[in-house]
């Protein structure tokens, strides 16, 4: 049964493909939404490997909560449905990405099993920028790039929190 789940889990997380930009448009975002997801030409260089398949396994199998800090807002975003969360990991690509030295983290995401942190990682998301570098003892260990559903998600939640009436 386990090596059924891994299998499972390693085809859910890698058999999805980039959107092109016209269909990013024809899914209704507005052109300034789509400012993530139609990124000009990556720079950088690729500095750490993918995050492991066991840690992402664990992550699917265990994952209680998800705690997103954002750090140039004034909110921030919890999930603690096992939908929720396991759609939050499908967001990971297998893809390593450039690492651009000109971007900086808008944020930071808390994986958490039983209210311990099983895993960081920090959030790059403007334009040229799509990816998670995750932490190993507070320091940079590997990076992933982000799947178009993911930068789906996060456009949705900058744009909500930006419209959202703001009470007094």
């Amino acid at each position: 049964m386990n090596r059924f789940l891994t299998i499972f889990l390693a085809l859910a997380l890698f058999s999805c493909q980039p959107a092109s930009k016209d269909q990013a448009g024809a899914q209704g975002q507005a052109p300034e939404q789509q400012q993530a997801a139609s990124n000009p030409p990556a720079k950088g260089e690729h500095l750490y490997p993918s995050v492991p398949l066991d840690t992402l396994t664990m992550l699917w199998e265990q994952c209680d909560f998800i705690d997103y800090v954002f750090y140039y807002t004034n909110f921030s975003v919890s999930q603690n449905t096992k939908e929720d969360i396991r759609n939050a990991i499908r967001f990971i690509s297998e893809e390593v990405p450039l690492i651009n030295p000109d971007c900086k983290p808008l944020g930071r995401l808390f994986f958490q099993v039983e209210g311990e942190n099983r895993l960081e990682a920090d959030l790059y998301f403007n334009e040229g920028c799509t990816y998670f570098v995750f932490l190993d003892k507070g320091k940079p260990a590997y990076a992933n790039s982000m799947m178009p559903s993911g930068i789906n998600f996060f456009n949705n939640v900058f744009t909500s929190a930006t419209t959202a009436p703001q009470s007094h």
